[in-house]
């Protein structure tokens, strides 16, 4: 039960941008239909997920809510992407920075499952904003050691906020539609609930 659960959130977080119906997640799933109605409904009472009416159906939309299954289904989607030998070299090293209250995200190509051998590695830093001179330092000393291609960006907590709740088009806006959380899973739905 629980594993399906989980399997349809992460399908909602991966599919943020798009309108997912119970019948094309029962698709998607290979799932049967009445299975996958009786988990959104369990869902939907547990306050995870809500339905949406559109013409017949309805369309599933994940909350923003701070649950066990969440962060569940957002551990697993990070251990399918630590899969990736320079991705977990990479964590293994930032893991190393003095403060461990950040968040990290990959978004971009890896976080979409679009990678090329070539791709560079999106990197998003939310840091607390009385230590980001110092992290700044740091995260940019350890980016230095590693052959790797990455493309880091580093925001403080109010920037992030800021961004977060601004109709502009941002990197921010952008790393929020489609990420992989490395570090700081609970934190980061604190941040965009």
């Amino acid at each position: 039960m629980k594993a399906n659960d989980t399997k349809i959130i992460k399908l909602l977080i991966e599919n943020k941008e798009n309108n997912l119906s119970i019948n094309s997640l029962a698709k998607l799933l290979k799932k049967d239909y009445k299975n996958v109605h009786n988990i959104t409904s369990r869902l939907k009472k547990a306050g995870i997920i809500e339905l949406q009416p559109f013409g017949k159906s309805y369309i599933i939309k994940l909350k923003t809510k701070i649950s066990p299954l969440i962060f569940e289904a957002e551990y697993e989607r990070k251990e399918e992407l630590l899969k990736n030998k320079d991705i977990t070299i990479m964590q293994g090293s930032f893991n190393k920075l003095h403060s461990k209250l950040y968040i990290l995200l990959v978004f971009g190509s890896y976080a979409k499952k679009t990678n090329k051998k070539d791709s560079d590695i999106d990197l998003m830093f939310i840091v607390p904003d009385e230590a980001e001179e110092k992290m700044e330092k740091e995260i940019d000393s350890i980016a230095r050691t590693l052959p790797l291609k990455m493309h880091i960006t580093i925001f403080k907590e109010t920037d992030f906020k800021a961004m977060k709740n601004s109709k502009e088009t941002t990197v921010g806006s952008e790393a929020m539609k489609n990420n992989i959380i490395l570090n700081g899973i609970e934190s980061y739905y604190e941040r965009i609930k």
